[in-house]
């Protein structure tokens, strides 16, 4: 399933009101914008419906969601309106026709397909999304994709220490880890390791080659720099061979800029080869690296991106990054007051034509202002 387009309201009608005016999607996707613009906010959206459909998190306050997806050809749409965390209208479209459709009071009808497609009423609590609440992959098989595509969503922001700050104590009778937390790096690498002996380390160690940083290993090890006593058990982290030094550097040691790719490419590389994540958000993109490796991870980033079919959302004010980038994979984000509206090659490619023959580079055409007006 993939993310088409977003329509996204929050707290309406009253001071704290924010728009943002439907986004388009493709398969590859960098969000610009100059500061305050809204770009780390966009992907807090997606990630924020993901994470109710997932219960992962409680229902937001007051937000408007109106998504629109592609699924094995067919346009799905889900309408989510909650009130101060009472879901007042909940509907599911699948190409036009409606298939869940639920009001105040969580009182609504939703088709059953063991009774041909039969409509049936329901009363869901307030609190819950019918989507998650009616979950039935015999009668209700149609909202599997939006729950697929909600639980293998993953967001990173690489601006964050993505656990740099945190070792881990590994207890053999622990829970499983959560691949889904940013912070779990050292946990989800020994799990990386041990579903995929030689691959995922060959693969982890082969893509920082590529970003410029040279490592003979990665591994999991007590750190060198700090101790703990009195944890129940040996506390770890991860910690790197470079080729050029004849000692480990553990991830306090790590400048912030390597720390960052490896966390990051540690993440995407257990997710690829275990064939989950169908759409990954990373905001700040590049942040803390220079010219030459923020240019060398947005292409690798894309290359896996085209290879896996992922569906990839980045957010990025950084130069180095938008010259590297196509325009036509842009959107561009411009906000008056507490409207947010965007451009890009779907709805204005007249303009962004016009500027790739003036020569610039592709930063010029958000420094320049090109796009300075709502349709």
């Amino acid at each position: 399933m993939r993310l088409q387009s977003i329509h996204y309201v929050e707290n309406r009608n009253n001071e704290q009101e924010w728009e943002l005016e439907d986004l388009m999607l493709g398969s590859i996707n960098l969000i610009v914008g100059k500061n305050s613009s809204g770009k780390s906010r966009t992907l807090n959206v997606i990630s924020a419906l993901a994470n109710c459909l997932t219960r992962l998190r409680p229902l937001p306050g007051s937000s408007t969601f109106d998504f629109k997806f592609q699924h094995e050809g067919n346009s799905y749409e889900y309408f989510l309106d909650i009130v101060e965390q009472n879901v007042v209208s909940e509907k599911l479209q699948i190409d036009g026709e409606v298939f869940l459709n639920r009001g105040e009071g969580g009182v609504g009808v939703i088709k059953a397909e063991q009774m041909n497609n039969s409509e049936f009423r329901f009363q869901t609590p307030t609190n819950e999304l019918a989507a998650t609440f009616r979950r039935d992959s015999i009668q209700h098989s149609f909202l599997e994709p939006l729950h697929e595509w909600a639980s293998t969503l993953r967001h990173y922001h690489f601006g964050s220490s993505l656990g740099k700050d945190s070792l881990t104590v590994l207890l053999p009778a622990g829970p499983r880890v959560d691949d889904r937390d940013e912070n779990a790096v050292v946990g989800i690498f020994r799990d990386g390791k041990k579903e995929f002996p030689t691959e995922f380390v060959d693969t982890i160690i082969s893509d920082m080659a590529r970003i410029d940083y040279h490592l003979e290993r990665v591994e999991i090890s007590p750190p060198i720099s700090i101790r703990f006593q009195g944890l129940p058990g040996e506390a770890v982290g991860l910690s790197v061979k470079e080729k050029d030094l004849p000692g480990l550097t553990d991830q306090y040691s790590m400048s912030q800029g390597m720390y960052r790719v490896l966390s990051l490419l540690i993440h995407v590389n257990y997710f690829q080869l275990k064939k989950t994540a169908t759409c990954v958000l990373v905001d700040d993109i590049g942040e803390g690296l220079d010219f030459d490796r923020s240019c060398r991870l947005i292409e690798l980033l894309r290359e896996k991106a085209q290879k896996s079919n992922i569906q990839i959302i980045l957010s990025s004010n950084d130069r180095f990054i938008m010259n590297q980038v196509p325009l036509e994979e842009w959107s561009v984000l411009k906000r008056r007051g507490n409207h947010v509206w965007v451009k890009n090659y779907t709805n204005s490619r007249e303009k962004f034509e016009d500027f790739k023959f003036t020569g610039l580079s592709n930063f010029s055409f958000l420094e320049m202002d090109v796009i300075n007006e709502p349709s």
